[in-house]
């Protein structure tokens, strides 16, 4: 568990991003009851994803696989549909009569807001100013595309979100040079490739980039 004090002192030292988050979450609150269902038939596409890993872990296979040969989406992961819709049958995420489910659409939202946070320890790696970091998480929470798609896509802008976390643990594992950190940027990689299957693109870059790291690592 972190220490309070420890959680104190990063506050103080990031009280620019932690302003800007709550400012963000403030402002997605109150536009949850604009943004929802998207365009027609998408929301329960993405929802299928989740009813049909949660049918395949609970024992019914067969009959998953089947649906799967004639399915649109069979080719998006369900590791973030799955517990959505979870959550939706054990009743945490209620759905309204219109069939819009504000919790799923926040939730979404959420993980968008954490995206932008790693941009801005993505940048601030990079270029090693915080102004300057803080500039680039708020255009990029700031894009109105991305911005509307954030409250009801949950195919790309979570692609999105985990392509830039995986991005901040690739450069923090190549930094540090230590297994746990190549272990944690495979777990991000394996994420991004379950959320959609381009995401290997990316596991092939590292593998290429730390092979020519040992491959040059004598040479210097």
């Amino acid at each position: 568990m972190i220490p309070a004090a420890s959680v104190a002192r990063r506050l103080r030292r990031h009280w620019a991003l932690a302003t800007v988050c709550a400012a963000f979450l403030l402002a997605g609150a109150q536009a949850l009851d604009v943004y929802g269902l998207g365009w027609p038939g998408e929301q329960d596409a993405q929802r299928g994803i989740g009813r049909m890993a949660l049918d395949y872990l609970a024992g019914d296979g067969e009959r998953v696989f089947d649906q799967l040969h004639h399915y649109n989406n069979r080719y998006y992961g369900a590791v973030l549909e799955a517990p959505l819709v979870l959550a939706e049958r054990i009743k945490v995420l209620e759905i309204t009569a219109t069939g819009r489910i504000p919790g799923r659409y926040f939730l979404t939202h959420l993980l968008f807001l954490g995206g932008g946070v790693f941009c801005y320890l993505l940048a601030l790696r990079l270029f090693g100013s915080r102004p300057l970091a803080l500039v680039a998480m708020v255009l990029f929470l700031l894009h109105p595309r991305l911005y509307a798609y954030s409250f009801f896509n949950t195919k790309d802008v979570p692609f999105l979100v985990m392509f830039m976390v995986s991005l901040y643990l690739t450069h923090r594992a190549f930094r540090r040079e230590t297994l746990g950190a190549f272990i944690l940027c495979g777990v991000g990689v394996g994420l991004l490739a379950n959320l959609r299957v381009m995401g290997v693109v990316l596991f092939a870059a590292v593998l290429v980039l730390r092979a020519l790291d040992l491959a040059f690592a004598g040479k210097h």
